[in-house]
C-alpha cells in the first residue's frame, strides 16, 4: 500500500509553520487543511472553496494543469479518488505526500459544521493508503487564549467547557500515536523536525529554511509569509485573571482533562 502522511493539529497550535518546516523538505508534496469535508465548509464560510479541493492545492506544486483541475472539479470524483489520482502524479515523480488534516472541522466545527469528534481523513484514507500519523498538541490554557484572541468566532461559540471537549477528544486521537508538543518544536525547532521527519519517513534537508518562501499553503497568515521559525512565550498565566484562575483550577472538566494529559502537561496555575 501507498504510504501517505497525516499532520493532525488543532488551530492556534503551529501547525502552519511545522507543515511549512515539513513541507521544504526534498522530494516533499504538501497539502494543507485537507477535509474530505473542506469545500462544503468553505462555501458556508463564503471563502474560496477551491482552496479545500486537494487537486487545487496539488497545482500549486505543478502536479496539474489548471484546465486538468477544471475537468475534475466539474466531475463527480469524491475526496479518495481525489487523493488518488493525487497519489499516481506522485508515484511517478518519486516524490511522497503530507497531508496537513483540517483537524478543527472534526472536534470543534461550530458553526460551520456539527463536529462528529472522528479522524475524517483518516478513516477516509485508510482503507486503501498506509497511514503515518504526527499530532501536534499545544497546552490547552495557551490554545484556548490563543483561539480567544485571534479567532473572532470562537468566542461567540465556545465557551470554556465545550473547548476542553474539543481538545479531549483530539487527545484521545493523538494518544495512540506520535505527539510532538508545540513548545517544543518552537525552543528546539531543528532537533523536533528531525524527529518529525524520521516519523514520517522523509528524509531532512539540512538547507531546508532556505525553501520555506517557495512552499505555499493555507493557514496561520503571519506563518504563511514567513521564513522565520521564531519562539512563542507562554501567556495564558498573565492574561487570565486571578479569579478566573482559580475558577478554571477548579473546573472538574479541566481537572479531568489534566489527569489524561499528565505525561504531556502537568501545569495549571
Amino acid at each position: 500500500m501507498t504510504e501517505i502522511r497525516l499532520i493532525h493539529n488543532l488551530q492556534r497550535s503551529g501547525g502552519t509553520i511545522i507543515s511549512k518546516c515539513l513541507g521544504a523538505q526534498e522530494d516533499v508534496v504538501l497539502l494543507s487543511e485537507i477535509h474530505p469535508k473542506g469545500i462544503e465548509v468553505l462555501r458556508k464560510m463564503n471563502r474560496n472553496y477551491d482552496y479545500g479541493d486537494p487537486i487545487f492545492q496539488a497545482q500549486w506544486n505543478e502536479l496539474f494543469k489548471k484546465e486538468e483541475y477544471e475537468k475534475i472539479k466539474n466531475s463527480n470524483y469524491n475526496f479518495e479518488e481525489k487523493i488518488s489520482l493525487i497519489v499516481e502524479k506522485i508515484e511517478k515523480k518519486n516524490k511522497k505526500l503530507i497531508i496537513r488534516d483540517w483537524s478543527f472541522l472534526d472536534h470543534f466545527g461550530i458553526p460551520f459544521i456539527k463536529p462528529t469528534y472522528k479522524n475524517s481523513i483518516l478513516e477516509t484514507l485508510k482503507k486503501k493508503f498506509e497511514i503515518l500519523n504526527l499530532y501536534i498538541l499545544r497546552h490547552p490554557l495557551e490554545l484556548y487564549i490563543s483561539c480567544c484572541n485571534s479567532l473572532p468566532f470562537f468566542i461567540k461559540n465556545y465557551n470554556f467547557n465545550l473547548f476542553i471537549k474539543g481538545y479531549e477528544n483530539f487527545f484521545l486521537h493523538a494518544s495512540k500515536e506520535k505527539i510532538f508538543k508545540y513548545e517544543d518544536f518552537y525552543n528546539n525547532p531543528e532537533k523536533n523536525l528531525k524527529n518529525m521527519c524520521k516519523t514520517l519517513k522523509i528524509n531532512f534537508s539540512d538547507n531546508f529554511r532556505e525553501n520555506l518562501n517557495k512552499i505555499k499553503l493555507t493557514g496561520d497568515g503571519k506563518a504563511i509569509n514567513s521564513t522565520n521559525i521564531f519562539i512563542k512565550k507562554s501567556i495564558a498565566s498573565t492574561l487570565i485573571k486571578k479569579d478566573d484562575q482559580n475558577k478554571i483550577n477548579s473546573n472538574p472538566n479541566f481537572i479531568r482533562l489534566m489527569e489524561n494529559i499528565k505525561n504531556y502537561y502537568q501545569y495549571n496555575f
